[in-house]
């Protein structure tokens, strides 16, 4: 309840004639368009709306009548008052729904509708007398709110609620009616930076719904042969099917409060590895289940390793509050999968600074060291290289020759097991492990190389778009001139099959795909949101995106110079009328075999069970 002074333009207060003193208290108010009818909830013992008209004479507002009452009156808060642009209807609403009037002068009923919101679901006060507002379709059969990111479609005849419309990603903002002449439409507004225009007329249409995660994608793994993928949201794992666009399952074992960080899925495509609230988790992806389950808290990095027989985890603490760095003590962790058993565990000094991301240890192309990034004696930044096999340590490396003082993080060169790259904001170094021997610099290198290791890329952040060759550092081709753009972050990689260069543009919002040969541009493709993932497949004929509104999309790069890009289309699902069919089919062969095993299963059992009880009998008559 707040206490309202009403003023008018002369500067004076307005003394209502039922209402005591020169203020009174109520929960909701609004006003008509001339000003001269204010409708408020103004009595003590219920949550009533009283209807007052300004007398310009005595200078007051006057009571003149008090509207139907609804059973949930004495318990239930009215958060806000509206009426409709012609003055005739109006809405309140309460925490579980919203409360419909008719107030024209000639209306048959004026009671009161109550249009009840589905259990669980909630309007809050999003500011002082205002909530969720709810309108009517132009011949008022409907009435259409917008509460979170939903809107709720009630029948004015029944009073019943008649569909639910996933309208926005995130929560709906304002809602405005747009029934002049013969549009018949509502116009929302949310804070995901959208405005949407609805048809009423064709709100009962059939709707396809595209699949999408509730929270942004921080994170996408795929396997190599199944067309899967594994996203990560804060809340869940997603398991997606590349070849169908569907969400095929959510993983989480906290269905409340769970908090993920990171997930992948193994090539085959038979495992997930996730990080959640403290634990590791291996999942059978098949049945959904958790098959192991270990605590390590504060998992900073899961990477599979020997084609996903095994899997790294590091655990770092996090810095106490008011803290920027702060030495401490990591944990690497390498188990098999899928029994989860442990290879080896070691522990190395790390800094740790607040708000950086941790600085991945990678594992060398010729998969038998592991190097990781650790703090020395004087706290200074050095390379630790263990054996990737056993854990045994091996040796460490200084900083000093290459001039770096603050690691950024470290890229493995992919043609030479024995030659890592340690990255900095500027410039790139080669180091040799086996010989403990830095080589060279790189300058505006960005960490980006080619299988080959011969090319790597260099995108600041102000624009651009160079090839570097890494032997010698010089720029041999461009794919963006140097226009400055302002700062924005960038995305910047290659495919998996180097053909193709990917640069994603946060200001512009745009990815586009530059032939890596030629530097010619091939695509140039705007998102619907802010991207916050990008994978490549292992075809390299696709690219995976994740956005922020929790969408997943899988574009195909149209070259027009290859051939082959029309029957990889043509292989789509969608483009096949039977292939509904066919997968029928196919299920119902996976069912056939499955019962199959079992009835196998279950006879092997009973022969077994009927032996033991033939071998008991033998025994008891012989004795």
């Amino acid at each position: 309840m707040a206490n309202m002074n009403l003023w008018n333009f002369t500067g004076k207060i307005f003394n209502s004639g039922t209402v005591h003193l020169k203020q009174f208290s109520c929960s909701a108010l609004t006003f008509s368009k001339k000003k001269d009818v204010l409708y408020a909830c103004t009595t003590d013992d219920s949550f009533s709306v009283s209807k007052f008209v300004k007398n310009v004479e005595t200078k007051t507002w006057e009571l003149s009548e008090q509207l139907s009452e609804t059973p949930n009156n004495h318990n239930e808060t009215l958060l806000q008052l509206k009426l409709d642009k012609q003055d005739e209807m109006l809405f309140a609403t309460t925490s579980n729904g919203f409360i419909v009037w008719n107030v024209k002068e000639d209306a048959e009923n004026k009671d009161g509708t109550v249009l009840p919101l589905p259990y669980g679901i909630r309007n809050i006060t999003t500011r002082m007398l205002q909530s969720n507002s709810i309108m009517l379709s132009a011949h008022k059969n409907y009435a259409i709110a917008g509460v979170r990111k939903n809107l709720y479609v009630w029948s004015m005849e029944s009073h019943k609620l008649m569909k639910v419309l996933d309208a926005h990603f995130a929560r709906i903002i304002q809602l405005e009616p747009l029934t002049i002449g013969n549009w018949n439409c509502i116009v929302t507004s949310s804070i995901d930076r959208t405005v949407k225009v609805w048809n009423i007329n064709n709100i009962f249409e059939q709707v396809h719904v595209i699949d999408r995660h509730e929270l942004q994608i921080d994170a996408i793994s795929l396997s190599n042969d199944l067309s899967l993928a594994v996203t990560v949201t804060r809340n869940c794992v997603g398991v997606w099917n590349l070849r169908i666009g569907k969400l095929i399952a959510k993983l989480a074992d906290s269905p409340l409060g769970a908090i993920v960080t990171h997930a992948s899925i193994t090539p085959s495509g038979r495992y997930i590895i996730s990080a959640e609230s403290g634990n590791f988790l291996i999942w059978l992806r098949m049945t959904e289940m958790v098959i192991f389950k270990e605590e390590q808290p504060g998992i900073r990095q899961l990477t599979l390793m020997e084609d996903g027989t095994k899997v790294l985890s590091i655990s770092r603490p996090s810095n106490p509050s008011g803290t920027d760095v702060v030495r401490t003590t990591a944990t690497v962790c390498v188990r098999e999968v899928p029994s989860g058993d442990m290879v080896y565990s070691f522990e190395y000094p790390v800094r740790s600074f607040t708000g950086v991301p941790f600085r991945d240890a990678i594992i060398t192309s010729d998969g038998q060291h592991m190097v990781l990034c650790a703090a020395d004696k004087t706290n200074r930044d050095c390379i630790i290289v263990h054996n990737a096999q056993t854990g045994h340590f091996e040796h460490k490396i200084s900083l000093k020759q290459s001039g770096i003082k603050d690691c950024c993080g470290l890229v493995a060169m992919p043609h030479k097991g024995h030659l890592i790259a340690v990255m900095t904001n500027d410039k790139g170094a080669i180091i040799d492990i086996k010989n403990k021997k830095y080589l060279r610099s790189i300058p505006k290198w960005g960490g980006t190389v080619t299988k080959d290791g011969k090319y790597g890329l260099y995108a600041p952040q102000r624009g651009g778009l160079e090839l570097l060759e890494l032997k010698k550092g010089q720029s041999v081709r461009t794919y963006i001139p140097r226009v400055a753009e302002g700062v924005f972050s960038i995305i910047c990689l290659f495919n998996k099959t180097d053909e193709y260069v990917l640069y994603y543009h946060n200001g512009r919002k745009t990815m586009r795909v530059f032939r890596t040969s030629d530097a010619e541009m091939i695509a140039n493709y705007r998102v619907q949101a802010e991207l916050t993932a990008v994978e490549s497949t292992p075809d390299g004929k696709a690219l995976v995106l994740g956005t922020v509104d929790g969408c997943l999309s899988v574009l195909a790069i149209l070259d027009t110079v290859k051939n082959d890009v029309t029957e990889y289309l043509s292989d789509m699902p969608s483009r096949d009328k039977e292939w509904a069919k066919k997968v029928d089919k196919m299920k119902a062969q996976t069912r056939f075999k499955a019962v199959g095993s079992i009835v196998k299963l279950s006879t092997l059992f009973n022969n077994q069970l009927n032996s033991n009880n033939t071998n008991d009998g033998s025994t008891m008559i012989a004795t």
